[in-house]
């Protein structure tokens, strides 16, 4: 796993690297110079933000064969691995993650996500 500072240095050359990728900054719907740059990078920043939960989101193995349903308690199966669309705080992000199901309530549930009752 990489250091903090190694992280720091790779996120210091990828702006760099996208900064010379964007060219001349367009300030003209901005209310400044410094504001159009700000925009940019937040809206860089929440991608880059987005597809790191996704890459993530795809390491999670299946925990068990079997998990407790968040609504009965009962022993719910492993059924699949099953991509399903959340709401981050960077906006909306597909994630992979493994879906069991209850027999007993006859749904499907995340082990990875307790508060699901779907």
């Amino acid at each position: 796993m990489a250091t903090t500072h190694q992280i720091k240095e790779r996120i210091a050359a990828f702006a760099r690297e996208l900064a010379a990728a964007m060219g001349e900054v367009d300030d003209s719907d901005a209310f400044s110079w410094l504001d159009a740059v700000e925009t940019k990078a937040i809206e860089i920043g929440d991608a880059v933000s987005v597809e790191l939960v996704r890459q993530k989101s795809t390491d999670r193995p299946a925990t068990d064969a079997e998990s407790t349903c968040p609504q009965c308690g009962k022993l719910g199966r492993y059924r699949n691995h099953r991509e399903r669309e959340l709401i981050s705080r960077r906006g909306p992000v597909t994630i992979r993650e493994a879906e069991y199901f209850c027999p007993c309530c006859r749904k499907a549930f995340f082990p990875a996500d307790p508060r699901d009752r779907r």
